[in-house]
This record gives structure tokens, sequence and C-alpha cells, in this order.
């Protein structure tokens, strides 16, 4: 189904081969490299999926703004494709932000997030029947830093639990289908992904979201880009906001055109599932953008409260956060009415 050119670039040694965007004439519009998380490359059974799905509605030529997808394999890869440059802006974890600030004083700025609450969930065998039997046992992460291995650490860390053996083999599909072939006993993927093996016999659900997201705030990850980046190209990311603000709205209050969308990209699944899954998301579509001052000021207040984060400079919220754009694109779009 989708039309977007996406790029798939195998390590970071790569990323410095992508060329920068060059100069557009007055009558085209204006262009954003933006950094996918390599699960992307398909369609993304999460609110994720906004992005790809604002591309092949016209929502963004709408809104006139051309975005162009680098597929990289998770967050530490686009971390350093946007600290570089290659990127635009990218979609990283707040806690990428903060250590990034802190560290190098790389001046990153999340504006945007793509979905709120918790959909991800532990799944492994059946021999594994808590997280506390996970010690000694193959646990499948993205790669060390990335998203699922951070949420997992973080409920380890909460629930005092020994730690397994991570191995990091990449992307939630990857993953999914190394523990249906029972190469790996356990991982930590999005309720969606999960679907594709539920019917795998000897696994089963670890952890569900629920439980999971006990252990983490929400969002845990923002559209974000380098602080000259906002200056210089500010109109292109408010367009890109305004679109991606429009597709959330669209897509909660129309779960069946997600459903078709995701039928015709995704033929491994029963249309029933997809059907679970858009009831599932369907409270998690970021509506406003999601850029709540206080509760993101909460999530970074979580982050530095957790071990891992104890040697780490405090940088304040305001440092690492843009407001600017979601505002706006409230103010364009007017505030979200459901439908009648």
């Amino acid at each position: 189904m989708f039309k977007s050119i996406l790029k798939k670039v195998a390590g970071v040694a790569a990323i410095g081969l992508i060329t920068a965007g060059g100069a557009f004439g007055q009558s085209e519009m204006p262009t954003l490299k933006m950094a996918l998380a390599v699960a992307d490359m398909g369609f993304n059974l999460t609110p994720n999926s906004v992005f790809n799905l604002a591309d092949d509605l016209g929502i963004f030529e709408k809104h006139g703004v051309k975005v162009e997808f680098i597929t990289l394999d998770g967050t530490p890869q686009a971390v350093a494709a946007l600290n570089s440059g290659a990127v635009d802006i990218a979609d990283i974890t707040i806690d990428s932000m903060l250590r990034l600030r802190a560290e190098n004083d790389v001046q990153l700025r999340g504006f945007l997030a793509n979905g709120k609450g918790g959909s991800f969930l532990i799944v492994g065998k059946d021999e594994i029947e808590s997280v506390a039997d996970l010690a000694g046992h193959s646990f499948a992460i993205a790669d060390s830093g990335s998203l699922d291995h951070n949420l997992t650490v973080a409920m380890l860390q909460a629930t005092n639990s020994e730690a397994p053996n991570f191995v990091a083999i990449g992307a939630p599909d990857v993953r999914v289908q190394a523990l249906a072939a029972g190469r790996i006993d356990a991982t930590t993927v999005s309720f969606g992904t999960y679907l594709s093996i539920a019917d795998t016999p000897g696994i089963h659900i670890i952890m569900n979201t629920d439980e999971l997201g006990k252990f983490t705030l929400s969002p845990t990850k923002l559209i974000s880009a380098m602080e000259s980046t906002l200056e210089t190209k500010g109109d292109a990311i408010q367009r890109f906001t305004n679109a991606v603000v429009e597709t959330a709205r669209r897509m909660h209050d129309n779960p069946d055109e997600w459903v078709e969308a995701a039928a015709a990209a995704r033929d491994d699944l029963s249309r029933e599932r997809i059907e679970a899954i858009a009831n599932f998301i369907k409270a998690q579509w970021c509506l406003d953008a999601c850029m709540d001052e206080g509760n993101l000021n909460n999530v970074v207040d979580y982050i530095y409260n957790n071990p891992d984060f104890e040697n780490v400079t405090r940088i304040p919220a305001e440092d690492v956060l843009e407001f600017r754009f979601a505002q706006k694109a409230n103010e364009t779009l007017g505030p979200y009415t459901p439908p009648n």
C-alpha cells in the first residue's frame, strides 16, 4: 500500500552516507527527512502508523510538506542520524534526549508525540510463568537503549527482578518470529506485533500491557529535532505537525479506515485480529499532539528517578521540549470534537 520511499540503512556507519536535502524551488513543497524505526518498513500496528498514513492519504501534501522517510534500526541509530544532520526529525526516546543534552550538549527538542498509553507487553515461552522466571533466559531486544529495552529494564528494576540475558536482534517482527521459532525465550513488543504469533503453541503473554504500563509514564518517545532545525525549517515542521494531528483525529474517528489500510498491508493477519487492534489503539491516538506540559514534566521526573540516571546531570524539562508547534496545530485545526 505504501507509496512512501523507505530507505533501509544497515548500520550507524552508513548514516553518514545519507545526503542532506538540497535547495528547493519556490514552487516546490518544503521537505523533511524523518528517521523511523525499522518496523515501519511494514505497516506499524500502533499509532506510529500515523506518519505513513499521512503520506499515503495525501494529508502531508494537503498541508504543503513532503516527508522523506529514512528507515533505521531503532532509537540509537535514529539519534545518531539526527545528531549527524542526516535527518531533520526523528522519533526518539525522551531519555535519549536528556542524556544527549546532559553528556554531549546536543541541543535536541521534542515537539510532537505520536501516541499515548501503554501498547507493549512481554511475551515468551510457556515455561516462563512470570517476570521472576526471566532470569537466565534469552530476551530479545532491538538494541541496547532502545525503547523496548528501556521499558523492560524499568519494569525489572521496579519489581526487583533479576535481568535475563539480553540479545540485540532488531525489529519487533524479527523478535517475535525468533520467539515463535524457538530461537529466543522472551521479548517485549507491541500488542499488535504479538498478534502475528498469538496462535503459536508454547507461547504466552508473561506481562500484559496494563501491567507493563504501570512501570513507565507516557509518552516515552517524541518526534524531535535539533534546535537549529526547528528554526531553519520551522514552517515545514509546523505543516508536518498539523498534518499528523489531523491524521490522528481522522484515524480515531474512522477506525474502519485504519482497518482497511492495515488489512491491505498485513495479509499475515486476519481481519478479525486487525479490528481487535483498532479497538485496542483507539484511545492511544494523539488528538492534540499529546504535548501536555505538566504530564511531560512528570515523565522527565520519572526518568531521573530511574537508577540508570543517578549520575546524569539534571536537565530541566523545558530544555528538551518545544510546545509551540503543537499549540499552533491545535489553534489551526481547532480543539478536537468527537463526530456527531
